[in-house]
């Protein structure tokens, strides 16, 4: 399979587990946890230190609620309409993200070879603008006592039964929010609803 791609089963409304995974080569030393930081220039990594983006601060069209939400699925498939209404302080699962304020983490703590599941949506309100700062980074947050393991990013191509996982590369590929009905080759845009807010149904991996 090919970048870029949708990854089976994104965003809010499904109750898939395998569309995003992480593989360790080496065992871990605790649960590992997924944070949210302000992204560079897509698709390239940023310092991932600072939350001043739009997506982080929400606005009045959303409560002023981090935008960005993810849910672990490891052990799990989530229930369908997963988004949390509100952000959690320190770690919920799922949980709305902003840096080490709110954030996830794992049920697991990988072995060696181990992986870990996830899923993420967007909730992109009507006062946003095309100009609003919504560039992410993911960060996941790990400890180890023996050798540095190598970590290998995979999104599904498959089904949910029959998984087709796909190797991406951070800072070459690089996942956007978007509508439906995007194809391959863009536009890769997400809708700002007239009212209320709108949640991303598709995530596309792209250059």
């Amino acid at each position: 399979m090919a970048i870029p791609a949708k990854a089976t089963g994104y965003g809010n409304n499904s109750t898939a587990q395998n569309i995003f995974r992480l593989a360790y080569s080496t065992a871990l030393s605790s649960a590992p946890k997924w944070e949210a930081y302000d992204g560079g220039s897509f698709p390239a990594v940023g310092a991932a230190t600072t939350t001043n983006n739009t997506v982080f601060a929400g606005t009045a069209g959303n409560g002023n609620k981090p935008m960005l939400s993810l849910v672990a699925t490891t052990s799990a498939p989530p229930v369908s309409a997963w988004k949390p209404a509100t952000a959690t302080a320190g770690s919920a699962n799922p949980n709305r993200m902003k840096g080490q304020t709110n954030f996830v983490t794992d049920p697991t703590t990988p072995g060696a070879g181990g992986t870990i599941r996830w899923n993420e949506v967007l909730e992109v309100p009507s006062d946003a603008t095309t100009s609003s700062t919504m560039a992410v980074d993911l960060l996941n947050r790990y400890t180890y006592t023996g050798g540095a393991p190598t970590l290998t990013w995979d999104f599904n191509e498959g089904t949910e039964g029959v998984p087709a996982w796909t190797v991406l590369t951070p800072g070459t590929h690089g996942l956007r929010h978007c509508r439906t009905g995007t194809v391959g080759g863009g536009p890769y845009l997400a809708n700002i609803p007239a009212s209320s807010t709108e949640d991303t149904t598709e995530g596309w991996t792209t250059v």
